[in-house]
């Protein structure tokens, strides 16, 4: 997985997006090559609105946190599909915890453990998806698995 940029035009302007990404490779149908083609396991948005440090680190956290994608060609590209559909449902999660406006950069510093935490942090809401979390429970949860 990596952390893939999308440059799209808008009008005159030009935006750039961050997403969490995964090559597979497949052929269309018709096609009678395969070719690698990326998936888009998650969108973190914008890229002014994100963090791209914490966005990087997050996407290390993911493929950690996530089941291994099968390898060898033909069986990647249902494992991973897949797993971007278990990881769109923690999106907003993701959003939240990449974004500038919730400086997680400040409040973590870097290094091994900001890493530990993230991934405890993905592993357990890939776990209970369904739990609501806002910010203050976010900032508990990280208060509580901080190795201090």
């Amino acid at each position: 997985m990596y952390l893939r940029k999308n440059r799209v035009r808008c009008g005159k302007t030009h935006r750039t997006y961050l997403s969490i990404a995964h090559n597979v490779w497949w052929a269309r149908e018709g096609n009678k090559r395969a070719q690698s083609r990326p998936v888009v396991v998650a969108s973190f948005g914008s890229e002014e609105k994100v963090d791209p440090e914490i966005a990087r680190e997050l996407v290390v956290a993911v493929e950690r946190a996530a089941p291994p994608i099968a390898a060898g060609r033909g069986k990647s590209r249902e494992a991973t599909l897949r797993i971007a559909q278990e990881v769109r449902r923690i999106e907003p999660f993701l959003k939240l915890l990449a974004s500038r406006a919730f400086r997680l950069g400040e409040i973590l510093p870097p290094g091994p453990e900001r890493m530990a935490i993230l991934e405890a942090l993905v592993r357990a809401k890939l776990a209970e998806p369904d739990i609501p979390t806002d910010e203050d429970t976010i900032l508990r949860s990280i208060q509580a698995t901080s190795f201090a």
